[in-house]
C-alpha cells in the first residue's frame, strides 16, 4: 500500500514538473513573440525624427494596405516629419489578428506605448500622430490607455475601424491633446463581417465604428470627430471602400492638412485627372532657404 502510495506521488510529481515545463514554453513563446513585435518591422527615419513623428498601423494580417502610400501622401502634404509604418501584426492572418484569442494585440500595444514613449522623452516638444486602419485602430486604443496620460499623442486618425461603435474612449483619451478623427463609411464591404466574427474588441453583434463613427459621449469633451463619406473623395480615391481610405492622394489632401501642415490644392472635381502624382515635383518637402525678396 505504501508502496502504491509512493507511486502515486511519483506520477503526480511527473505531472506538476510537465504542466510546470509547459507553462515556461508558453511563457517563452510569449515572450519572444513580444521582442519579435517590440523590434518590429521599422520604417524610422532618425534623420526626419527631430521634426516630428507619425506612426502608421496597417490592419489585421499585415497585408500592406497603406504601407508606401501613407508615408509618401504626408511627404507630399508637406509633413516634414518622420512616418514610421509600425508592423504589429505577428500571425499574418486577419482573422486570428481580428479576434486574437491569444491577446498577442495587446502585446503589440504595449510595444507601441513603449516607442511612443521613448520618442517624447527624447523630444519632449515635439508632436506625435498616429494613423490606424481597421483592427489597427484597436492596437492603437489600447496603446493610449496604457500610456495614462504620463505622454501624450497629437492627433489620431481611424480609418475603416473595426472598433464597436460603443468603444469606450475615456482612458485612451487621457493620452490624446488635439483630436480623434473617425472616417466612417456605410459602403465599406468588409466591416459588415465584423458583426459576426467580432469586433476586435471581442464584441460579437455590434455595430462598428468604420461604419458609423464611435458612439459620442459628453465626457470626450469634443476631442472624438466622426467623419462620414462623401462623394468629393472619391477624386481623391477613396470611394467609400476599406481600404482606399490610405490612398497616397486621400493622404495627402485630407489628412496631412490635419496635421497642422500648409496644405496643397486639392485636384479639380473637373479635373479628377490632375492627381498628386502628376504634381509630384511641385509637392515636394519645402525648402529651409528663403528666396531674397
Amino acid at each position: 500500500m505504501i508502496k502504491g502510495l509512493i507511486g502515486r506521488g511519483e506520477r503526480g510529481t511527473t505531472i506538476s514538473r510537465l504542466k510546470s515545463q509547459a507553462d515556461s514554453r508558453v511563457w517563452a513563446i510569449g515572450a519572444a513573440l513580444a521582442v519579435v513585435t517590440a523590434s518590429g518591422c521599422s520604417s524610422a527615419h532618425p534623420i526626419l525624427e527631430p521634426y516630428g513623428k507619425t506612426y502608421y498601423l496597417d490592419g489585421a494580417g499585415g497585408l500592406g494596405f497603406g504601407q508606401r502610400d501613407v508615408p509618401e501622401g504626408l511627404r507630399r502634404g508637406r509633413y516634414r516629419g518622420d512616418c514610421e509604418v509600425f508592423d504589429w501584426s505577428i500571425t499574418r492572418n486577419p482573422l486570428l489578428d481580428q479576434v486574437d484569442p491569444l491577446g498577442f494585440n495587446k502585446l503589440a500595444a504595449r510595444s507601441l506605448a513603449h516607442r511612443i514613449k521613448g520618442y517624447k522623452q527624447k523630444y519632449p516638444d515635439n508632436h506625435v500622430n498616429i494613423i490606424a486602419l481597421s483592427a489597427g485602430t484597436g492596437v492603437t486604443v489600447w496603446a493610449l490607455e496604457r500610456l495614462k496620460g504620463e505622454y501624450k499623442v497629437n492627433n489620431v486618425f481611424f480609418v475603416g475601424s473595426s472598433l464597436a461603435h460603443s468603444y469606450d474612449m475615456d482612458q485612451a483619451l487621457k493620452s490624446v491633446e488635439g483630436k480623434v478623427f473617425v472616417y466612417h463609411s456605410p459602403r465599406d464591404m468588409i466591416l459588415p463581417w465584423v458583426k459576426l466574427f467580432g469586433t476586435v474588441d471581442g464584441r460579437l453583434g455590434s455595430k462598428v465604428a468604420g461604419q458609423l463613427g464611435l458612439r459620442i459621449k459628453e465626457s470626450y469633451g469634443g476631442k472624438v470627430v466622426n467623419i462620414g463619406w462623401e462623394k468629393k473623395w472619391e477624386r481623391l480615391g477613396w470611394s467609400g471602400g476599406h481600404t482606399d481610405c490610405v490612398g497616397r492622394s486621400f493622404v495627402q489632401y485630407e489628412i496631412a492638412r490635419r496635421l497642422k501642415v500648409a496644405p496643397r490644392r486639392a485636384p479639380s472635381e473637373k479635373n479628377p485627372a490632375a492627381t498628386a502624382d502628376q504634381s509630384a515635383g511641385r509637392n515636394s518637402a519645402p525648402s529651409r532657404n528663403r528666396s531674397k525678396k
